[in-house]
Order: structure tokens, then C-alpha cells, then sequence
């Protein structure tokens, strides 16, 4: 028994290091670099691969510990990632792994890359090695034998019409912004004009421009000249307009009854007043709805008792010439001063 599972242990040791070494007969590692040679500063690219064959099943392939540094002074500056592609579909058990680093120095001279070591299914024994590279740095030649050159001067860029067209329209609406700023704030304290102070004439009193209405209207001559609606409508109105300035009535839209009984109540006038009042405000009326004819003395009368009225009704007395009109004026007919 003991003799049994000796050889079954001997057996499956046998097939493990079979098949290791069957796929480190399969595998083969590579390492290229684009240019061996390079300008201090300047990169290339460095090409890592491993290809193996998976007829005896996927391999794990161990990939070496790349950092930032190959060897001292050339540099990694960027690795990709590792890349699994079938490059023979006719082959298709034939896989290859591959990955590419940036690489860099800054210092000058001659530099040994050291091969690249692959592990295959933990067998660190039997690595897959890359082969050595090497990789020259150079300078930029200098010729002693010239003088110095003084520095070259900037490059004139071009820029493109896009460009310059939203740098234009960014400069247009900044300066659009300030100019409102501007405006905003000194419109705002803008000092306001002073406008001249226009001095109103004092109001005229209501009995002086009832008495100047009335001469007015006597030098217009319309009851001489067959006006006589218009001459009566005039002294109904002069005294309306007096009564509303004076007294505060609204005259002018009302009739003569109304007038009366709001004066009755205000208690302004006296019944003398009121009764003079009352009778040109009717034969006004008359005159302008019935088609009144009045005699030549009634026209003449009705102007001198509405001056008589606008006199005697003010309450501070006062003397006021009455009106004089050319020819039989009532002026001239009373000759009365108050």
C-alpha cells in the first residue's frame, strides 16, 4: 500500500514538472525599444511580450515589477496596460501578452537595460528572460569654435479667425458692462438740476375778474349788433363763474332754481342780493330758452345790476369803479362809485 501511493506521488511530480517544462518550451519573452538612440529629454517607447501556447491549458504569467525606473537615470514615465491578442487565428492556441512603457532620461551616456524576467505558473526556476538592451543618451552638439548667438526671439503664433472672434465678443460685452456701470453710477449721483422757481402771480380775486369779464363783454357790443342770446348767455355766465369762485357753488352746472335754494341754505347773501340776483338769472334764462325779446333799457339795465351785485356782495367793501362801455353804458347812465 505505502508502495502505492509512492509511485502515484512520483507519478503526478513527474507530470507537474512535464508540464512546466512544456510551457517554458512554449514561451518566449521579447523586448524591443523604438530608438536606441536619443536626444537627452526626448522619449521612446519600450515594447514588452511574452508569447506562449495554450494547448496544455492557460499558463499565469508573472509579469516583471516595472517602477519608475529601469536602471538609474532612464526613467519609466508611463506603462500601459497588459494586452491579451491571438495573433494567427489559424493558430488559435497561440496567445501573446504585451504591454508598452514610456521611457526617458535626462542625463547623458550609454545605458544597460538588464533582460526582463517572466515567471510562468510560479516556476521561478526556469524564468522567461528577455535579452539585454541598450540605450544611448546624447547631447546636443555644441560647436566651440562660433561665438554665442543671442536667444531666438518668440515664435509668432497664428490664431485662428474662431479665436479672435470670441476674444473680440468677450472684449465687447466687458467693456458693454463697464460703460453700464459707468452710466449707473453717476446717473445715480448725478447732482439733481435745480429748476428755476417760477413765481406764480397771485390769484386774482373772484369780484375783480367778474368786473373785468363784464367790461369785456360791453365793448363786444352784441345786444347792438342783434347778439342778444349771446349777450344774456355772457352775463348768466360771469355771474355763474363768480358765484362758483366765490361762494363755491358749482353754478355753472346748475339751473337758476338750484342756485337759489344752495344760496338760500349757505345764508351768503341777503334777500336784496338774492332777489337782484334771481331776477337777471331768469330773464337770462328767458332770453336764451323762450326766445325773449327785451327792450334796448333792459339790456342796458341787466349788465349795471350785475356789476351792482358782484359790489355789493363782498364782504370786505372796497370802491370799485364800475365798468365803463362806450356809448349808454350803465356806468354812465348811474355814474356810481363804491
Amino acid at each position: 500500500m505505502k508502495i502505492r501511493i509512492i509511485y502515484s506521488f512520483l507519478v503526478l511530480t513527474l507530470s507537474s514538472l512535464c508540464n512546466v517544462s512544456a510551457y517554458a518550451q512554449d514561451a518566449g519573452a521579447t523586448a524591443g525599444i523604438d530608438s536606441s538612440s536619443l536626444l537627452i529629454g526626448n522619449q521612446t517607447h519600450l515594447h514588452l511580450k511574452i508569447s506562449y501556447n495554450t494547448r496544455h491549458g492557460i499558463p499565469k504569467i508573472q509579469w516583471p515589477a516595472i517602477t519608475d525606473s529601469l536602471v538609474s537615470k532612464v526613467r519609466v514615465v508611463s506603462k500601459s496596460k497588459i494586452d491579451t491578442v491571438i495573433p494567427d487565428h489559424n493558430n488559435p492556441t497561440q496567445e501573446v501578452q504585451s504591454q508598452d512603457l514610456i521611457i526617458t532620461s535626462f542625463d547623458s551616456g550609454y545605458y544597460a537595460i538588464p533582460p526582463f524576467q517572466f515567471v510562468v505558473n510560479g516556476d521561478t526556476t526556469h524564468p522567461i528572460l528577455t535579452d539585454a538592451l541598450m540605450m544611448q543618451v546624447r547631447t546636443v552638439p555644441v560647436d566651440t569654435s562660433k561665438g554665442f548667438r543671442d536667444i531666438k526671439g518668440p515664435i509668432q503664433v497664428k490664431f485662428p479667425i474662431i479665436i479672435i472672434l470670441m476674444y473680440t465678443g468677450i472684449a465687447v460685452v466687458i467693456l458693454a458692462i463697464i460703460a453700464f456701470l459707468i452710466y449707473y453710477f453717476v446717473k445715480k449721483n448725478k447732482k439733481k438740476i435745480i429748476e428755476p422757481v417760477v413765481i406764480k402771480a397771485p390769484p386774482i380775486d373772484p369780484h375783480v375778474k367778474a368786473l373785468k369779464a363784464l367790461e369785456e363783454l360791453a365793448l363786444k357790443k352784441l345786444w347792438q349788433e342783434g347778439k342778444t342770446k349771446e349777450y344774456y348767455s355772457g352775463v348768466s355766465d360771469i355771474l355763474r363763474i363768480y358765484l362758483d369762485d366765490r361762494f363755491n357753488l358749482g353754478a355753472l352746472e346748475m339751473t337758476t332754481d338750484e342756485i337759489m335754494f344752495t344760496l338760500r341754505r349757505k345764508g351768503e347773501l341777503n334777500d336784496n342780493l338774492k332777489n337782484k340776483l334771481r331776477q337777471i338769472l331768469v330773464l337770462s334764462d328767458l332770453v336764451k330758452f323762450a326766445k325773449e325779446q327785451p327792450l334796448p333799457t333792459e339790456n342796458e339795465v341787466i349788465l349795471s345790476s350785475a356789476i351792482d351785485f358782484i359790489n355789493d356782495s363782498l364782504k370786505a367793501q372796497e370802491p370799485i369803479t364800475k365798468v365803463a362801455s362806450e356809448g349808454n353804458t350803465p356806468a354812465q347812465s348811474n355814474n356810481q362809485t363804491v
